[in-house]
């Protein structure tokens, strides 16, 4: 690797774009909502339900049907996950994560197309990019997705 100013001068910008990133409105958005999630009580009984329901159902879920209470501990799964889903401070997380994280997408790549268009970029949501194998129903390409806001 040759050390010169043109590298420098990328690191500043890569500096640059993640100082954008920490003070934008999403990052924001994101902490609030985590914090306000860490400060819910009713939220966080909801998700230790949840982790001893998941951890009950792990310990018998390899016997399936043979092992004693495994319908009984899958349907508690079940409830206790979307007991916990439809927590409103849960849901607010889980939405400013993943708007958070659409962002981070269409960062990474607009940087690869900017350097070149064969760069594939993997995104961080498993229904990001064409290349998931998801039949076209299910799939959203980021050029649908809003435009960065910073």
């Amino acid at each position: 690797m040759i050390i010169n100013q043109e590298l420098f001068d990328i690191e500043d910008q890569c500096e640059a774009v993640l100082e954008k990133i920490r003070t934008s409105n999403l990052q924001i958005s994101l902490q609030k909502a985590k914090q306000k999630l860490a400060e819910s009580l009713p939220a966080q009984r909801k998700i230790t339900m949840f982790n001893e329901a998941k951890v009950a159902f792990e310990q018998v879920a390899d016997y399936g049907t043979y092992a004693p209470d495994y319908q009984q501990l899958r349907k508690k799964l079940f409830e206790t996950k979307r007991h916990m889903d439809l927590d409103k401070d849960i849901y607010g997380y889980r939405l400013a994560e993943r708007d958070f994280q659409v962002q981070l997408d269409l960062i990474a790549n607009r940087i690869a197309t900017a350097v070149s268009e064969n760069i594939i970029v993997t995104a961080g949501d498993a229904f990001s990019l064409s290349a998931t194998g998801l039949s076209e129903a299910c799939e959203i390409h980021l050029e649908k997705r809003k435009e960065i806001e910073f």
